[in-house]
């Protein structure tokens, strides 16, 4: 019975780790998509079309969004690639939540 309970335990784990790693890659593609339609590297239609499950850190069927809903996804996607250490990333989106302010 000791061996099954280690594996039971040790079975979840995995999965707990397994989905660690899906919502960081979740987290980091969702950066990554909106950084990119910020930067103008692509259109909203060209990552629909490149990719059918397309994270985002906006709703873009949203019609307004606050200037303070925009400085707060600006900050997380500060941080975030602060911990990338993008720091050039990070210089491009201090300079778009400036013109905010």
């Amino acid at each position: 019975m000791e061996n099954f309970s280690e594996f039971f335990n040790s079975s979840f784990r995995r999965e707990d780790d397994q989905n660690n790693f899906l919502d960081e890659e979740l987290v980091r593609v969702a950066n990554d998509n909106t950084f990119d339609i910020l930067m103008g590297k692509i259109t909203m239609m060209e990552l629909i079309d490149k990719n059918i499950e397309t994270p985002l850190l906006v709703d873009p069927t949203e019609k307004i969004i606050s200037d303070s809903v925009k400085l707060e996804i600006l900050d997380g996607m500060i941080e975030h690639y602060v911990e990338l250490e993008e720091y050039e990333k990070c210089a491009k989106l201090v300079k778009i939540k400036e013109k905010l302010c």
